[in-house]
């Protein structure tokens, strides 16, 4: 490996690190999630975890941006 190509490398995996700590981890974001209602626990999650960082090990983000 040369300089060129190691800084390739970085460049790329620093673009990765970027976009998975950009994806918010929260019940607005999770696949679970529909018509506000939690289909995994059959609830609405309450306010503060559909803005702020939820810590639920439930959570399921797909990947594809739209």
């Amino acid at each position: 490996m040369n300089l060129i190509e190691l800084t390739a490398i970085k460049n790329h995996l620093q673009k990765q690190i970027n976009d998975l700590e950009s994806i918010r981890i929260n019940c607005a974001s999770c696949e679970n999630l529909q018509s506000r209602v939690c289909k995994k626990f059959e609830a609405v999650p309450p306010d503060d975890w559909m803005r702020k960082k939820a810590d639920c090990a439930e959570w399921i983000w797909d990947t594809i941006p739209f």
